[in-house]
């Protein structure tokens, strides 16, 4: 068995670059001895330490509670460290399991997307629906994504932007009677902790494809399909984002979903 190693040596057999090996020296973890023409040399123990530190740096380990545990190495440290390791899995494996069923549910949201039924009005029953809301209105995309931003910050760990169907604009249901189908007075992003609501009741729907500029052929379709049901706006115009620029650069591919809350007219 090879007795010693050079830097290059140990470097090339673990995968990693000499100046790891030397930053490890630096923190002392690693204690190579110096050869007589000054080269290191890496005996069977720094071999070994090496692979606890590997496996260790794996889970994030910080270097210093690697240091420790090399310097006090023992049965009873040993147990203690491989109980701590267990206890970081775990938890990262918490941590993997919660992010896996926020990418599934962003996957979702983008099937929703694809398979609403388009250019079709239709009533949805809806519950109450929790949201976080600012009422501030305003006129473009780029005026619209920095207050969404604004909205994360009640929960920037959870409130994603990129695969969220439950974004939306509040659209003036008097401009929009009055023909003006961009006229957005808020934003919302929907969140069973929000300080607002959407009202519970009957909404009637439509979806489309394309730019929210089509708003100006759709708003009015699904105000005479309300009518033609002697139905009556009785609450938000909503626009919903079910697939925007965070989706596809190309607007074709953009699904926005327009739901009006109504009631029977008197």
């Amino acid at each position: 068995m090879k007795r010693y190693y050079r830097v290059g040596e140990l470097a090339k057999l673990y995968g990693v670059s000499p100046d790891l090996l030397r930053y490890y020296e630096e923190k002392g973890l690693l204690c190579p001895r110096r050869q007589e023409n000054g080269y290191r040399a890496y005996r069977v123990q720094d071999v070994w330490r090496l692979n606890v530190i590997r496996d260790l740096r794996v889970l994030d380990v910080p270097v210093e509670t690697i240091r420790r545990y090399l310097d006090s190495h023992s049965a009873a440290t040993t147990r203690q460290l491989l109980q701590d390791e267990l206890a970081l899995l775990d938890g990262q494996i918490a941590h993997l399991q919660a992010l896996r069923r926020t990418v599934q549910r962003r996957l979702d949201s983008c099937t929703r997307a694809f398979t609403l039924p388009l250019e079709q009005c239709f009533a949805q029953e809806f519950p109450a629906r929790r949201c976080h809301s600012l009422a501030r209105p305003y006129r473009t995309d780029a005026e619209m994504d920095p207050l969404i931003q604004e909205l994360r910050r009640f929960d920037p760990e959870h409130l994603y932007v990129w695969g969220n169907d439950g974004i939306g604009s509040y659209l003036s249901v008097e401009g929009a009677l009055a023909g003006r189908c961009q006229e957005y007075t808020g934003v919302f992003i929907l969140h069973p902790g929000g300080e607002s609501q959407l009202d519970a009741g009957t909404y009637l729907c439509l979806g489309y494809r394309g730019p929210n500029t089509r708003n100006a052929e759709l708003v009015p379709r699904l105000l005479a399909e309300a009518r033609a049901r002697d139905l009556a706006p009785a609450g938000p115009l909503l626009e919903f984002l079910l697939a925007d620029i965070h989706t596809s650069a190309d607007d074709a591919d953009h699904v926005t979903e327009l739901q009006l809350r109504v009631a029977p007219a008197r």
